[in-house]
């Protein structure tokens, strides 16, 4: 292990870490007026409409490993969606508590990398496409609800501000879309410019052929791309079921289907871990927008946040269940993270 790569790696996540402290301190010593914390202790709820958001989150989540699965047997490696499903919840919990070790996506790849030796930048590169193709998906669904809701967009400058960014990285996200599915994207000349670069380029290479085999198998990325748009629908089903559960204000489907997306988006941005703050001071602005007050919407995001930790406690008894091999693959993953720091230096 390379001690100075290790170190770095961890002050830089104390840092993400007080990050996301600071911006939801700062939020709730904001909002600390607001009523609508006092509505939410003192006014009744209504439960079966928060179940149901429940569920919805479930399977925006179940659809998310499904999603990864299909990518991963897409470049020929033997993967169940029982493997997805348990690999996924692991990884997701990870993400939530790994304070200073490896983040989940990294473990999900070095998991797979030992199940298929040799093929560790193969395993890699299924978590980098997934990770594309749910940030891509995420901007479709996010300019359909310009169109649904464009005249909320336009009644405000900050939305429609945000709704011309969100159609910017789109077109920048197609056009590189467009060009993986041209043959010049893994052809000998992408091959020979990545294996010039040093240090990295042989794994370059590997990755050029891995995106070989996505623009070769379509069928399977835009299968994903079409269980990751499923996905955040799903998420937005959520949003909109939370705000029907507490005593909030009610905002309407197209409306909710501008402002929850946006809000993922902002989340997904990784200034701190799985976007904690971020998303929620985001989140709560632009609900202020469209239907109630910051306060209101930083509780929606709260409840969001909570219910989302139900995919954690999933991966918790995973890990009870299979503590010993699961702590020797995060060493695994420490050394390959620290690898990676080193050879960027």
């Amino acid at each position: 292990m390379n001690p100075q790569a290790h170190r770095r790696r961890l002050l830089v996540a104390a840092a993400k870490l007080a990050l996301a402290g600071g911006i939801l301190a700062a939020l709730v010593y904001r909002l600390w007026g607001d009523e609508a914390f006092a509505r939410l202790l003192a006014e009744p709820k209504r439960w079966g409409p928060l179940a149901a958001a429940q569920a919805c989150i479930v399977l925006a989540f179940t659809a998310s490993f499904a999603r990864w699965t299909l990518l991963v047997r897409a470049l020929h490696l033997p993967f169940s969606l029982r493997d997805g499903f348990r690999l996924g919840s692991l990884g997701f919990l990870l993400n939530q508590i790994s304070l200073g070790s490896v983040g989940g996506d990294l473990f999900k790849a070095m998991f797979v990398a030992r199940e298929q030796p040799g093929r560790r930048t193969e395993a890699v590169a299924t978590v980098i496409v997934d990770r594309v193709v749910g940030l891509y998906a995420m901007l479709l669904v996010a300019s359909g609800a310009v169109l649904v809701a464009r005249d909320v967009a336009a009644e405000s400058p900050i939305l429609l501000g945000l709704t011309r960014a969100v159609a910017a990285s789109l077109a920048v996200g197609t056009v590189g879309l467009v060009f993986v599915m041209t043959p010049w994207a893994a052809g000998p000349g992408m091959r020979g410019l990545a294996g010039r670069l040093p240090l990295v380029g042989a794994t370059l290479e590997r990755l050029v052929d891995a995106v070989g085999v996505y623009r070769d198998r379509r069928a399977y990325l835009f299968g994903a791309l079409g269980i990751a748009c499923a996905t955040h629908l799903l998420l937005v089903s959520a949003f909109w079921l939370i705000c029907r559960g507490l005593p909030v204000a009610k905002p309407t489907a197209a409306e909710m289907l501008l402002v929850a997306p946006m809000s993922l988006v902002a989340g997904a941005i990784p200034l701190t871990p799985s976007g904690l703050g971020t998303f929620e001071t985001a989140f709560s602005q632009l609900f202020a927008i469209v239907a109630g007050s910051p306060g209101e919407g930083f509780m929606v995001a709260v409840t969001y946040r909570a219910m989302t930790y139900g995919m954690a406690a999933v991966g918790a008894a995973y890990y009870l269940a299979a503590r010993r091999r699961v702590d020797a693959m995060l060493h695994e993953a420490e050394e390959l993270a620290d690898e990676i720091g080193a050879a960027g230096n």
